[in-house]
């Protein structure tokens, strides 16, 4: 029991977990430009997009723990179609957000090699992305990165950095008072009317708290999970808010809001380091979040594929994607995306702003998740119904009702984001609307409705073929049948000789006579 114990996980560990899933210090730029109003809208995206989807992935995750989490719950609730749609659509947002996380990540590196200016270049952005994620893919191929590893990258770019984010952010304030934020009341706090184009940031702010759902996959492995999930996760989304609020609050005190650069995290550093006089720590903190970035990709490069070669050996794609190496990593997959990670990253040469390129994937990926979550929130409805006799260890509190509630309040936060996407932004130039909003529904488009396609026309035949005791389970299902219709072969042989055994016994009983 005691062993038991010890594997479960504890309330401070769920939360660290959660954090590590959803919360990264690339963001922070994102908050800094809308100032005040990043209040309202972190506060709106945890009300009505994180809190009631991380309930429910609680609630399906304890109910159905089979390993795959989003894509068996849909499953379950809506069938085979709608699980790959999802599986499809959620491999298509990794690939997308690789290129942000990539491109973010070269901005970056061009503060590490003492030249910022490289940062706004397209040439030099669009090279570094596609190298770096080469790289990393061909490291994959004979091992990951490994878990410590990534671990310690982790530490060294991402948990130091935001920490020292938000520490010299609140000196500088201290230092130099209110800068560039300006007064703090009901008209900067509140999003202005009038100017629409800042509702598409609450798209991008969303976006911070996606994947969230991952969590709730170790919902049973959670010491007391009815108390500890619902308190652990509650509080991770405090801490992110607070953290970003804070750090995204101290940048936009310290840079004019149309001088933030969304792709570089670095930029604010570079002011607080050459304020202190120790312009060189920019350069060593720029290397730090790059190992940052280095490692998030490596563990995302295997992730999604891993999860794609499972539906491909469910038989929903061809078997030329069923092929791995001898190391097991699904080599078709791991291929096609860096293949198809290269061919975005040119949008940087066809968008030569930097800051719009990277708004541009920012928020399709937030469109497409939004769209994945829309499927997720009715599969829970469904299965409220459908599988009443499910044990869950968790759910959300009030039965059905708070089923219905939760799920209506998320509801209303996706297709919120999934509207205001659609509108340009400040950082969309001016007579480029049109581009933007047919880039945004063509992604949206294509992306939903290709698996719909390939389902459709998907063949028994691609169904992996499962080798038990070296015979396949086409083989299996040959020996089967065969042995079914021998069966009834000698059923239907012993009922003749019955007949013929009744007729000689009545013959011979009537000539007796």
């Amino acid at each position: 029991m005691a062993d038991n114990n010890n594997k479960k996980i504890t309330l401070f560990q769920l939360i660290a977990l959660s954090i590590a899933f959803f919360g990264a210090i690339r963001n922070v730029p994102t908050v800094a430009s809308v100032g005040w109003e990043s209040i309202f809208y972190m506060i709106c995206a945890g009300i009505f997009f994180a809190i009631p989807i991380s309930l429910i992935s609680a609630e399906l995750a304890t109910g159905w723990p089979q390993e795959g989490g989003l894509q068996v719950w849909i499953k379950a609730a809506l069938g085979e179609r709608w699980s790959f749609v999802a599986s499809w659509m959620l491999w298509i947002i990794m690939i997308i957000g690789m290129v942000m996380v990539s491109s973010a990540g070269a901005s970056v590196f061009a503060y590490g090699i003492g030249r910022p200016d490289l940062s706004q270049n397209p040439i030099f952005i669009t090279i570094v992305t596609i190298v770096a994620f080469w790289c990393v893919t061909l490291i994959n191929f004979k091992a990951s990165l490994g878990k410590k590893a990534n671990t310690i990258a982790s530490v060294i770019g991402i948990y130091i950095p935001f920490t020292l984010f938000i520490v010299l952010g609140i000196w500088f304030a201290i230092k130099h008072g209110n800068v560039n934020l300006g007064a703090f009341n009901v008209s900067t706090a509140l999003p202005d009317i009038a100017n629409i184009s800042h509702l598409a940031f609450f798209a991008a702010i969303c976006f911070i708290f996606s994947g969230l759902e991952q969590s709730a996959v170790y919902a049973n492995e959670i010491e007391n999970t009815k108390r500890n999930y619902p308190l652990g996760i509650l509080t991770a989304i405090a801490l992110v808010i607070v953290f970003n609020l804070f750090a995204g609050l101290t940048e936009a005190n310290a840079i004019p809001a149309n001088k933030i650069d969304l792709a570089t995290v670095v930029q604010p550093f570079q002011l607080y380091f050459n304020e202190l006089g120790i312009p060189w720590a920019t350069t060593v903190i720029s290397i730090m979040v790059y190992l940052g970035v280095l490692a998030q990709l490596s563990a995302w490069v295997l992730g999604p594929s891993k999860e794609m070669i499972k539906v491909a050996e469910d038989g929903d794609l061809p078997k030329f994607f069923q092929k791995r190496n001898k190391d097991g990593i699904p080599v078709t997959f791991v291929m096609i995306q860096a293949i198809a990670i290269s061919i975005l990253s040119l949008l940087y040469l066809v968008v030569p702003a930097i800051n719009t390129g990277y708004f541009m994937v920012l928020i399709l990926t937030t469109i497409l998740y939004s769209a994945v979550y829309v499927i997720l929130l009715i599969s829970a409805v469904v299965l409220k119904y459908k599988c009443p006799e499910v044990k869950r260890p968790f759910t959300v509190p009030g039965g059905k009702v708070g089923m219905w509630i939760t799920a209506s309040l998320g509801m209303f936060g996706v297709i919120t984001t999934i509207v205001v996407s659609f509108i340009p932004s400040n950082e969309v130039p001016k007579g480029d609307g049109g581009k933007f909003i047919l880039f945004q529904a063509l992604g949206l488009i294509i992306t939903f409705v290709v698996p719909l396609i390939i389902y459709r026309f998907k063949k028994p035949e691609w169904k992996k073929e499962v080798q038990v005791l070296g015979i396949t389970n086409n083989q299996l299902n040959n020996i089967v049948q065969n042995k079914v219709n021998d069966n009834k072969n000698i059923n239907s042989k012993s009922n003749n000789n019955n007949h013929i055994n009744l007729g000689t016994f009545k013959h011979a009983t009537i000539h007796h006579k």
